[in-house]
C-alpha cells in the first residue's frame, strides 16, 4: 500500500537538467563553462520558486515478498549482516530534504500552489518524486579488551553494530506542462564511509542529517551565485592578495565559501572564459559587500585587473 508524503520543497532551474556528474565542478569542466556564461545575465542571481508535487514511499517492510525475506535470511547467513526497514523515518528524511533546499543560495521553498496570475514561470519549478530506501544493515562484531584482573590478558566481547541507507529519486518538472527537466537520486550511506555505530538510531539520524549537505550542495552547483570585484584590496610580490566583491548577507554567503576567478572574452562571436584562480570569503560586511582572500592565481588575477579584463566570478564549494 502507497502512502503519498507531501514534500514541502525541493527545487531545481532549467540549467540543473545536467548530469549528477556535475558535482565534480572542475575548473575546466563543461559545468565551469556553462555556470560562467550566467554571469553577463542581468537576472544572474534570480531567486528560484520551489512548488512541490508529491513524493511517494511504499513501505518497504509491509512489502517484502516471501522470496526478498528468503534472499535477506541467506545473505544474513552469509555475511552476518541482517537489513531492517524503518517506514516511521519518512517524514524526518523529507523534512531533512526540505532543509538542505532552504540552505540553498537562490532557493526559496514555496509552501503553496504555483499561482500563474502572480508567480512567473521562468523562476519556478515543480518536483516531485520518491523516497526509495530507508533501512538499517547490523552486524555482530567481536573484538578484544584488556582483562581488568590480568593486564597481560585480553578478553574477547560482542557488540552489535548499526549503519543507514537512505535513498531519495528527485523529479524536477517543468512548471507549465510537468516535463520532466532531470531527475536525480540522492543518497546519504554509512556504507560509503563504512560508518558503523553503536545504536540504530544513530545510524538513521546520521545518515539522515547527511541529506541537506548533498541538496545543498547539488542545487548551489546547479544555480552557483555570480560576484564582481569591486575594489581591490591587499597586492603583494606582484600578485592580487584580497579583493572585495558585490555580494554578502542578502545572498547567503559563509566564511570559507569559495568563488572561482575566470577571464572573459570573445572568440569569432562567441563567448569564452579561461579559469584564473580562486578567492575565499574572509569577512562579510554588508548585504552586498564581503572581503575575499586570493586563494590562487592572484598573479593572473592582477594582471587581468590592471588592464581592465572583464573578470567573471562564480561560487563553488
Amino acid at each position: 500500500m502507497k502512502g503519498i508524503i507531501k514534500l514541502s520543497a525541493i527545487a531545481l532551474l532549467l540549467l540543473c537538467a545536467l548530469p549528477s556528474a556535475l558535482f565534480a565542478q572542475d575548473d575546466d569542466s563543461d559545468l565551469a563553462q556553462m555556470q560562467v556564461k550566467s554571469n553577463t545575465r542581468p537576472d544572474r542571481n534570480h531567486i528560484i520558486n520551489v512548488f512541490i508535487g508529491d513524493f511517494t514511499y511504499t513501505p518497504q517492510s509491509h512489502n517484502t515478498s516471501a522470496g526478498s525475506k528468503v534472499l535477506d535470511v541467506i545473505a544474513a547467513v552469509a555475511t552476518g549482516e541482517v537489513t531492517q526497514y524503518h517506514d516511521g523515518r519518512a517524514e524526518s528524511v523529507r523534512s531533512n530534504l526540505v532543509r538542505g533546499l532552504s540552505w540553498s543560495f537562490r532557493l526559496r521553498v514555496m509552501d503553496r500552489p504555483f499561482e500563474p496570475d502572480m508567480d512567473d514561470p521562468k523562476y519556478a519549478i515543480l518536483v516531485d518524486g520518491t523516497i526509495g530506501t530507508i533501512s538499517t544493515t547490523s552486524k555482530v562484531e567481536t573484538y578484544e579488551v584488556q582483562d581488568p584482573k590480568d593486564k597481560k590478558k585480553k578478553i574477547k566481547k560482542t557488540r552489535e553494530l548499526y549503519r543507514a541507507d537512505v535513498t531519495v529519486l528527485v523529479n524536477v518538472k517543468s512548471i507549465t506542462d510537468g516535463h520532466i527537466l532531470n531527475t536525480v537520486t540522492f543518497r546519504s550511506t554509512d556504507s560509503q564511509n563504512s560508518y558503523w555505530y553503536n545504536t540504530r538510531d544513530e545510524s538513521l539520524n546520521k545518515a539522515i542529517e547527511r541529506l541537506p549537505g548533498q541538496v545543498r550542495r547539488y542545487f548551489d552547483s546547479c544555480y552557483p551565485l555570480y560576484a564582481t570585484i569591486i575594489e581591490r584590496a591587499g597586492e603583494r610580490n606582484n600578485k592580487q592578495k584580497e579583493v572585495y566583491i558585490d555580494l554578502g548577507s542578502a545572498h547567503r554567503l559563509y566564511e570559507g565559501l569559495t568563488f572561482g576567478v575566470y577571464k572573459r572574452k570573445i572568440v569569432a562571436g562567441r563567448e569564452a572564459h579561461t579559469y584564473l584562480g580562486r578567492i575565499k570569503v574572509k569577512k562579510i560586511e554588508g548585504p552586498d559587500v564581503t572581503f575575499c582572500k586570493v586563494v590562487s592565481g592572484g598573479r593572473d588575477i592582477k594582471s587581468c585587473l590592471d588592464i581592465g579584463e572583464e573578470l567573471t566570478i562564480v561560487s563553488r564549494h
